[in-house]
């Protein structure tokens, strides 16, 4: 897959993607995975958040927040 078509998903399935990737060992780091699919980190980790997604390096996956807004 490359960047191009990772956009294309919805954002449910990226994150899907991503974690099923670094969890399998395919990658060490979102950042090698990045680099191979063509994807600017930062972006992406942008682009997430504001789907409610971060990114947590000590588990090397993107989870779901949920929180309360004041």
């Amino acid at each position: 897959m490359y960047g191009h078509q990772f956009y294309r998903f919805p954002v449910e399935r990226r994150v899907q993607f991503i974690n099923t990737e670094l969890n399998n060992g395919h990658y060490q780091s979102l950042e090698e995975l990045a680099d191979d699919i063509f994807l600017d980190v930062q972006d992406m980790k942008r682009e997430l958040k504001l789907h409610g997604y971060t990114f947590v390096p000590e588990i090397n996956q993107f989870v779901k927040y949920v929180g309360t807004s004041k």
